[in-house]
Protein backbone atom coordinates (compact mmCIF):
# COMPACT_ATOMS: atom_id res chain seq x y z
CA UNK A 1 0.00 0.00 0.00
CA UNK A 2 2.63 2.38 0.94
CA UNK A 3 6.23 2.52 1.46
CA UNK A 4 7.51 0.76 4.44
CA UNK A 5 9.00 3.47 7.20
CA UNK A 6 11.68 0.02 7.71
CA UNK A 7 13.77 2.10 4.79
CA UNK A 8 13.89 4.90 6.13
CA UNK A 9 17.34 5.74 7.83
CA UNK A 10 17.85 5.39 10.83
CA UNK A 11 17.63 8.57 12.97
CA UNK A 12 15.15 11.03 15.00
CA UNK A 13 12.62 12.12 12.55
CA UNK A 14 11.97 16.11 11.62
CA UNK A 15 9.02 15.82 13.75
CA UNK A 16 6.76 19.01 13.89
CA UNK A 17 7.53 21.55 17.54
CA UNK A 18 4.65 20.82 19.75
CA UNK A 19 2.38 23.92 20.48
CA UNK A 20 2.98 25.32 24.06
CA UNK A 21 0.26 24.68 26.19
CA UNK A 22 -2.31 27.12 28.09
CA UNK A 23 -3.44 26.80 31.61
CA UNK A 24 -7.18 26.66 29.99
CA UNK A 25 -6.16 23.26 28.01
CA UNK A 26 -7.74 20.69 30.82
CA UNK A 27 -8.92 18.37 27.89
CA UNK A 28 -7.33 14.88 28.24
CA UNK A 29 -4.25 14.34 26.12
CA UNK A 30 -4.06 11.44 24.40
CA UNK A 31 -1.09 10.26 22.39
CA UNK A 32 -2.35 7.65 19.84
CA UNK A 33 0.40 6.12 18.47
CA UNK A 34 1.08 3.07 16.30
CA UNK A 35 2.77 1.29 13.36
CA UNK A 36 1.87 2.01 9.88
CA UNK A 37 -0.46 -0.06 7.72
CA UNK A 38 -3.56 -1.86 9.08
CA UNK A 39 -2.47 -0.54 12.59
CA UNK A 40 -2.52 2.31 11.80
CA UNK A 41 -6.15 1.97 9.51
CA UNK A 42 -7.52 0.62 12.78
CA UNK A 43 -6.47 3.63 14.98
CA UNK A 44 -8.11 5.72 12.40
CA UNK A 45 -11.69 3.77 13.63
CA UNK A 46 -11.07 4.45 16.76
CA UNK A 47 -11.01 8.51 16.49
CA UNK A 48 -14.85 8.91 17.82
CA UNK A 49 -13.60 7.80 21.28
CA UNK A 50 -11.35 10.97 21.09
CA UNK A 51 -14.48 13.41 21.53
CA UNK A 52 -13.39 16.11 23.87
CA UNK A 53 -9.89 15.35 24.18
CA UNK A 54 -6.37 16.72 22.71
CA UNK A 55 -4.98 14.00 20.82
CA UNK A 56 -1.40 13.49 18.98
CA UNK A 57 -1.78 10.69 16.39
CA UNK A 58 2.12 9.50 16.16
CA UNK A 59 3.43 6.74 13.64
CA UNK A 60 6.40 5.31 12.06
CA UNK A 61 5.03 6.92 8.33
CA UNK A 62 4.91 10.38 8.30
CA UNK A 63 2.86 11.12 5.00
CA UNK A 64 0.40 9.83 7.41
CA UNK A 65 -0.35 13.17 8.51
CA UNK A 66 -2.61 14.07 5.58
CA UNK A 67 -5.00 11.24 7.56
CA UNK A 68 -5.43 13.41 9.96
CA UNK A 69 -5.36 16.91 8.57
CA UNK A 70 -5.59 19.66 11.24
CA UNK A 71 -4.46 17.24 14.31
CA UNK A 72 -0.98 17.37 15.95
CA UNK A 73 0.89 14.84 14.30
CA UNK A 74 4.29 13.08 15.17
CA UNK A 75 6.72 10.71 13.38
CA UNK A 76 8.75 8.12 15.35
CA UNK A 77 11.45 5.83 13.91
CA UNK A 78 10.31 2.13 12.71
CA UNK A 79 11.60 -1.38 13.88
CA UNK A 80 11.07 -5.22 15.03
CA UNK A 81 12.63 -7.35 16.71
CA UNK A 82 15.19 -8.19 14.15
CA UNK A 83 16.43 -5.36 14.03
CA UNK A 84 18.52 -4.40 17.69
CA UNK A 85 20.13 -1.29 17.06
CA UNK A 86 17.00 0.68 15.71
CA UNK A 87 14.78 -0.77 18.48
CA UNK A 88 16.63 0.91 20.36
CA UNK A 89 16.65 4.45 17.90
CA UNK A 90 12.80 3.67 18.05
CA UNK A 91 12.79 3.59 21.88
CA UNK A 92 14.70 6.78 21.86
CA UNK A 93 12.05 8.61 19.32
CA UNK A 94 8.97 7.38 20.94
CA UNK A 95 10.08 8.70 24.60
CA UNK A 96 10.94 11.75 23.14
CA UNK A 97 7.70 12.27 22.03
CA UNK A 98 6.14 11.31 25.54
CA UNK A 99 8.43 13.67 27.16
CA UNK A 100 7.31 16.97 24.66
CA UNK A 101 3.80 16.03 24.54
CA UNK A 102 3.07 14.97 28.07
CA UNK A 103 0.11 12.99 27.23
CA UNK A 104 -2.13 11.79 30.33
CA UNK A 105 -3.38 8.95 28.18
CA UNK A 106 -1.47 6.90 25.78
CA UNK A 107 -3.17 4.13 23.41
CA UNK A 108 -1.84 1.90 20.80
CA UNK A 109 -3.02 -0.88 18.12
CA UNK A 110 0.88 -2.14 17.96
CA UNK A 111 3.28 -3.37 16.88
CA UNK A 112 6.79 -2.82 18.33
CA UNK A 113 6.60 0.70 19.44
CA UNK A 114 3.05 0.91 20.12
CA UNK A 115 4.60 -1.84 23.05
CA UNK A 116 7.68 0.70 23.53
CA UNK A 117 5.14 3.65 24.28
CA UNK A 118 2.94 1.57 26.43
CA UNK A 119 5.98 0.29 28.16
CA UNK A 120 7.73 3.54 28.39
CA UNK A 121 4.60 5.57 29.08
CA UNK A 122 3.50 3.09 32.22
CA UNK A 123 7.11 3.70 33.24
CA UNK A 124 5.93 7.69 33.34
CA UNK A 125 3.28 7.13 35.52
CA UNK A 126 0.72 7.69 32.41
CA UNK A 127 -2.58 5.91 31.94
CA UNK A 128 -2.33 2.95 29.12
CA UNK A 129 -4.42 0.99 25.95
CA UNK A 130 -3.59 -1.69 24.33
CA UNK A 131 -5.74 -2.74 21.79
CA UNK A 132 -4.12 -5.71 19.84
CA UNK A 133 -4.54 -5.90 16.39
CA UNK A 134 -7.52 -7.94 14.52
CA UNK A 135 -5.02 -9.42 12.39
CA UNK A 136 -4.28 -11.71 15.46
CA UNK A 137 -7.04 -13.95 15.51
CA UNK A 138 -5.51 -16.97 16.97
CA UNK A 139 -3.55 -15.66 19.35
CA UNK A 140 -2.28 -12.30 20.76
CA UNK A 141 0.82 -10.58 19.10
CA UNK A 142 3.82 -11.20 20.77
CA UNK A 143 3.80 -7.13 21.38
CA UNK A 144 0.47 -7.45 22.49
CA UNK A 145 1.70 -10.50 25.00
CA UNK A 146 4.37 -8.60 26.74
CA UNK A 147 2.68 -5.40 26.70
CA UNK A 148 -0.28 -7.13 29.07
CA UNK A 149 1.08 -6.15 32.65
CA UNK A 150 1.95 -2.61 31.48
CA UNK A 151 -1.69 -1.87 30.17
CA UNK A 152 -4.61 -0.27 32.29
CA UNK A 153 -6.73 -1.83 29.77
CA UNK A 154 -5.59 -4.26 28.31
CA UNK A 155 -8.25 -5.48 24.88
CA UNK A 156 -8.22 -8.42 22.30
CA UNK A 157 -10.62 -7.56 19.21
CA UNK A 158 -11.73 -11.61 19.53
CA UNK A 159 -13.94 -12.47 21.77
CA UNK A 160 -12.49 -16.36 22.09
CA UNK A 161 -9.21 -15.00 22.93
CA UNK A 162 -10.47 -12.65 26.01
CA UNK A 163 -9.56 -14.23 29.92
CA UNK A 164 -10.73 -13.18 33.14
CA UNK A 165 -7.16 -12.18 33.94
CA UNK A 166 -6.77 -10.28 30.46
CA UNK A 167 -6.81 -9.48 27.78
CA UNK A 168 -10.77 -8.02 27.58
CA UNK A 169 -13.10 -7.99 24.72
CA UNK A 170 -15.63 -4.68 23.97
CA UNK A 171 -16.02 -5.43 20.11
CA UNK A 172 -14.11 -4.67 16.68
CA UNK A 173 -12.86 -2.04 15.12
CA UNK A 174 -14.90 -3.53 12.04
CA UNK A 175 -17.67 -2.03 13.80
CA UNK A 176 -21.47 -3.74 14.30
CA UNK A 177 -20.41 -6.63 11.91
CA UNK A 178 -21.41 -5.05 9.01
CA UNK A 179 -24.84 -4.87 7.39
CA UNK A 180 -28.04 -5.72 9.83
CA UNK A 181 -30.12 -6.38 6.63
CA UNK A 182 -31.75 -9.51 6.25
CA UNK A 183 -30.16 -12.49 4.61
CA UNK A 184 -31.84 -11.88 1.55
CA UNK A 185 -31.49 -8.01 0.88
CA UNK A 186 -27.49 -8.20 2.08
CA UNK A 187 -25.18 -6.89 -1.10
CA UNK A 188 -23.80 -9.43 -3.87
CA UNK A 189 -20.99 -8.33 -5.70
CA UNK A 190 -21.46 -9.40 -9.55
CA UNK A 191 -18.01 -8.52 -11.23
CA UNK A 192 -18.52 -9.30 -15.02
CA UNK A 193 -17.45 -6.83 -17.48
CA UNK A 194 -20.00 -3.94 -18.13
CA UNK A 195 -20.82 -2.77 -21.72
CA UNK A 196 -19.41 -0.44 -23.28
CA UNK A 197 -21.57 2.36 -22.36
CA UNK A 198 -20.09 2.23 -19.02
CA UNK A 199 -17.10 3.20 -17.56
CA UNK A 200 -14.31 -0.12 -17.94
CA UNK A 201 -13.75 -2.94 -15.86
CA UNK A 202 -10.75 -2.21 -13.79
CA UNK A 203 -8.71 -3.93 -11.07
CA UNK A 204 -6.51 -2.80 -8.42
CA UNK A 205 -3.92 -5.75 -6.79
CA UNK A 206 -1.50 -4.53 -3.91
CA UNK A 207 0.87 -6.42 -1.80
CA UNK A 208 0.43 -3.76 1.24
CA UNK A 209 4.28 -2.93 1.74
CA UNK A 210 7.82 -3.46 0.36
CA UNK A 211 7.52 -6.92 0.41
CA UNK A 212 6.70 -8.53 -2.71
CA UNK A 213 4.06 -10.83 -3.19
CA UNK A 214 4.87 -12.08 -6.90
CA UNK A 215 3.35 -15.71 -6.29
CA UNK A 216 0.02 -13.66 -6.41
CA UNK A 217 0.51 -10.84 -9.00
CA UNK A 218 2.08 -13.31 -11.30
CA UNK A 219 -1.20 -15.21 -11.37
CA UNK A 220 -3.04 -11.60 -12.32
CA UNK A 221 -0.82 -10.96 -14.90
CA UNK A 222 -0.91 -14.22 -16.90
CA UNK A 223 -4.60 -13.22 -16.70
CA UNK A 224 -4.80 -10.16 -17.85
CA UNK A 225 -2.47 -10.86 -21.25
CA UNK A 226 -6.04 -12.20 -22.67
CA UNK A 227 -8.21 -9.90 -21.40
CA UNK A 228 -6.96 -6.67 -22.55
CA UNK A 229 -10.58 -5.00 -22.15
CA UNK A 230 -9.75 -5.16 -18.42
CA UNK A 231 -7.69 -2.39 -16.47
CA UNK A 232 -5.07 -3.56 -14.48
CA UNK A 233 -2.86 -1.59 -11.75
CA UNK A 234 -0.69 -3.28 -9.28
CA UNK A 235 1.59 -1.87 -6.40
CA UNK A 236 3.98 -4.82 -6.08
CA UNK A 237 6.55 -3.66 -3.37
CA UNK A 238 10.21 -4.46 -3.83
CA UNK A 239 9.75 -7.28 -6.70
CA UNK A 240 12.31 -7.72 -9.67
CA UNK A 241 10.19 -9.63 -11.67
CA UNK A 242 9.41 -8.34 -14.62
CA UNK A 243 5.43 -8.01 -15.37
CA UNK A 244 4.46 -8.22 -19.10
CA UNK A 245 0.32 -6.99 -18.94
CA UNK A 246 0.09 -5.08 -16.33
CA UNK A 247 0.94 -1.46 -15.05
CA UNK A 248 2.75 -1.42 -11.57
CA UNK A 249 4.89 0.48 -9.27
CA UNK A 250 6.41 -0.58 -6.07
CA UNK A 251 4.87 2.40 -3.77
CA UNK A 252 1.95 4.22 -3.53
CA UNK A 253 1.61 7.21 -1.28
CA UNK A 254 -1.84 7.66 0.78
CA UNK A 255 -3.35 10.08 -1.15
CA UNK A 256 -2.33 7.63 -4.63
CA UNK A 257 -3.69 4.75 -2.80
CA UNK A 258 -6.81 6.23 -2.33
CA UNK A 259 -7.23 6.85 -5.76
CA UNK A 260 -6.64 3.58 -7.43
CA UNK A 261 -8.91 2.62 -4.36
CA UNK A 262 -11.28 4.87 -5.40
CA UNK A 263 -11.65 4.13 -9.09
CA UNK A 264 -11.41 0.38 -8.79
CA UNK A 265 -14.25 -2.15 -9.93
CA UNK A 266 -12.24 -5.17 -8.00
CA UNK A 267 -9.58 -4.61 -5.15
CA UNK A 268 -7.46 -7.89 -4.76
CA UNK A 269 -4.92 -8.30 -2.29
CA UNK A 270 -2.98 -9.87 0.45
CA UNK A 271 -4.42 -10.72 3.67
CA UNK A 272 -2.75 -7.32 5.33
CA UNK A 273 -5.37 -5.33 7.59
CA UNK A 274 -4.64 -2.03 5.93
CA UNK A 275 -5.93 -2.75 2.64
CA UNK A 276 -8.90 -5.17 4.18
CA UNK A 277 -9.72 -2.31 5.81
CA UNK A 278 -9.23 0.16 3.36
CA UNK A 279 -11.53 -1.61 0.80
CA UNK A 280 -14.33 -2.45 3.08
CA UNK A 281 -14.91 1.28 4.22
CA UNK A 282 -14.89 2.59 0.73
CA UNK A 283 -17.18 -0.78 -0.04
CA UNK A 284 -15.26 -2.13 -2.64
CA UNK A 285 -15.52 -5.72 -3.80
CA UNK A 286 -12.34 -7.13 -2.46
CA UNK A 287 -10.45 -10.26 -3.44
CA UNK A 288 -7.72 -11.65 -0.50
CA UNK A 289 -4.95 -14.07 -0.97
CA UNK A 290 -2.90 -14.56 1.93
CA UNK A 291 0.67 -15.07 2.29
CA UNK A 292 2.51 -18.27 3.50
CA UNK A 293 5.57 -18.44 5.30
CA UNK A 294 6.32 -22.00 3.15
CA UNK A 295 7.13 -19.65 0.41
CA UNK A 296 9.18 -17.16 2.73
CA UNK A 297 6.38 -14.70 2.09
CA UNK A 298 6.11 -13.69 5.71
CA UNK A 299 7.42 -14.66 8.71
CA UNK A 300 3.97 -16.74 10.54
CA UNK A 301 0.51 -18.01 8.60
CA UNK A 302 -1.31 -15.32 10.71
CA UNK A 303 -2.34 -14.03 7.89
CA UNK A 304 -4.29 -17.37 6.92
CA UNK A 305 -5.90 -16.95 10.61
CA UNK A 306 -6.96 -13.69 9.48
CA UNK A 307 -8.52 -15.07 6.15
CA UNK A 308 -10.26 -17.73 7.71
CA UNK A 309 -12.05 -15.74 10.96
CA UNK A 310 -12.62 -12.93 8.40
CA UNK A 311 -14.33 -14.77 6.08
CA UNK A 312 -16.94 -16.25 8.42
CA UNK A 313 -18.32 -12.87 8.49
CA UNK A 314 -18.93 -12.84 5.32
CA UNK A 315 -16.90 -9.79 4.25
CA UNK A 316 -15.12 -10.48 1.65
CA UNK A 317 -13.99 -13.37 -1.08
CA UNK A 318 -11.09 -15.08 -0.36
CA UNK A 319 -8.50 -17.67 -2.10
CA UNK A 320 -5.34 -20.06 -1.03
CA UNK A 321 -3.78 -20.84 -3.92
CA UNK A 322 -2.85 -19.54 -7.41
CA UNK A 323 -5.14 -22.01 -8.96
CA UNK A 324 -8.21 -20.35 -6.65
CA UNK A 325 -7.01 -16.98 -7.78
CA UNK A 326 -6.61 -18.48 -11.15
CA UNK A 327 -10.49 -19.73 -11.14
CA UNK A 328 -12.46 -16.71 -9.58
CA UNK A 329 -10.65 -13.97 -11.75
CA UNK A 330 -12.01 -16.56 -15.24
CA UNK A 331 -15.02 -16.05 -13.58
CA UNK A 332 -15.11 -12.57 -12.50
CA UNK A 333 -18.32 -13.11 -10.90
CA UNK A 334 -18.90 -12.98 -7.28
CA UNK A 335 -21.86 -14.77 -6.16
CA UNK A 336 -21.14 -14.73 -2.16
CA UNK A 337 -23.13 -12.44 -0.50
CA UNK A 338 -20.78 -9.85 1.43
CA UNK A 339 -21.37 -7.31 4.62
CA UNK A 340 -19.85 -4.07 3.85
CA UNK A 341 -18.67 -2.44 7.45
CA UNK A 342 -19.09 1.00 9.69
CA UNK A 343 -16.87 3.52 9.43
CA UNK A 344 -15.93 3.05 13.07
CA UNK A 345 -15.34 0.63 15.44
CA UNK A 346 -18.03 -0.89 17.73
CA UNK A 347 -20.02 1.33 19.78
CA UNK A 348 -18.98 -0.54 23.21
CA UNK A 349 -15.48 -0.54 22.47
CA UNK A 350 -15.43 3.05 21.71
CA UNK A 351 -17.02 3.82 24.85
CA UNK A 352 -14.91 1.47 27.39
CA UNK A 353 -11.47 3.00 26.00
CA UNK A 354 -13.63 7.14 26.37
CA UNK A 355 -13.81 6.04 30.01
CA UNK A 356 -10.33 5.19 30.14
CA UNK A 357 -9.85 9.32 29.05
CA UNK A 358 -12.09 10.94 31.00
CA UNK A 359 -10.94 9.23 34.32
CA UNK A 360 -7.58 9.96 34.00
CA UNK A 361 -5.40 10.83 37.16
Amino acid sequence: MHKDPHQASASFPQSSVPRPRTSAEKRPRVLALSSSGGHWIQMLRLRPAFEGCQVTYVTTYADYECDVEGERFRSIVDANRTQKCKLLISALSILWVILTERPDVILSTGAAPGFFAIRIGKLLGKRTIWLDSIANAEELSLSGQKAGKYADLWLTQWEHLAKPEGPCYFGKVLGETGDQRPEGERRTSDLRPQTSEQKPFSVFATVGSDVPFDRMVKVIDDWAGPHPEVEVFAQIGNSNHKFQNIDTCPFLSPAEFTAKLESASLVIAHAGMGSILSALESEKPILVMPRKSDFGEIQNDHQLATVRFLFNLELFQAVLDERELKTVLNDLSFKKKYRPISHRADKKLLKKIQLVFVTHP
